[in-house]
């Protein structure tokens, strides 16, 4: 029989090496958790400011510029760390700012095919896609693929560079991680933008956004081949 202090002499130390083994996993958990809800927050907020933006479009002839502008308010409370009016301000600022460099609007309706089908000289002798009177207006299917009524929807897509914040966990999401990857040379396309100022690896993540237009579309230019 093996004495009793002898037993314990031989399992001392393996409380520790269960440590060592529990807890950056746990860790590990938990930055990634914690990185998942502010991606799951991000998207979120994007979805509305999306939403926000094609509205902006549907009542300015798809005007880039005014959905640009919708979609950084959107975005504000994403990037507010305090309420009062100071914060606000600050937080509206800083998404313009935001949108300005790692956000891109992409029309996906309507075409310019659609639109050089359906135009129609407006009253100040402008052609401009039609927006008056859809009910009574013909319903028929041109070359373009859609008749002047669905012409007039409005769907957008709305990319934004999301930055990884969490230490750690912003490799393994991206998927850089040299335990992944084998080294830092490994970039994934499309999947990873590292901010040159902050450093921080950046994420896309899209929104989609349909509306009716309410306003006739003068230039063509704004919308999709």
């Amino acid at each position: 029989m093996t004495p009793p202090f002898a037993s314990r002499r031989h399992q001392s130390g393996q409380s520790l090496v269960e440590f060592c083994i529990v807890v950056p996993a746990f860790l590990f958990l938990i930055l990634v958790t914690f990185q998942l809800v502010l991606i799951y927050r991000a998207k979120s907020t994007l979805d509305y400011a999306a939403f926000q933006a094609a509205r902006a479009g549907s009542v300015n002839g798809a005007d880039h510029g005014k959905m640009r502008s919708a979609l950084a308010a959107g975005m504000t409370p994403l990037l507010a760390t305090s309420p009062d009016v100071a914060g606000v301000t600050r937080a509206r600022v800083k998404a313009e700012a935001e949108v300005r460099a790692f956000a891109d609007i992409d029309v996906i309706s309507p075409t310019r095919a659609a639109f050089n089908e359906h135009r129609e000289r407006q009253y100040d002798g402008r052609y401009a896609l039609p927006n008056d009177s859809l009910a009574f207006r013909d319903a028929r299917i041109g070359g373009s693929g859609v008749n002047v009524q669905d012409a007039n929807i409005l769907k957008i897509k709305v990319t934004y560079q999301f930055p990884l914040i969490v230490p750690f966990a912003d490799r393994v999401i991206a998927g850089v991680s040299a335990l992944l990857t084998e080294g830092e040379s490994y970039r994934p396309p499309m999947m990873l933008f590292e901010e040159p100022v902050s450093g921080h690896r950046r994420l896309p993540i899209e929104s989609h956004a349909v509306v009716r237009m309410q306003t006739p579309i003068y230039d063509s230019s704004r919308l999709a081949r």
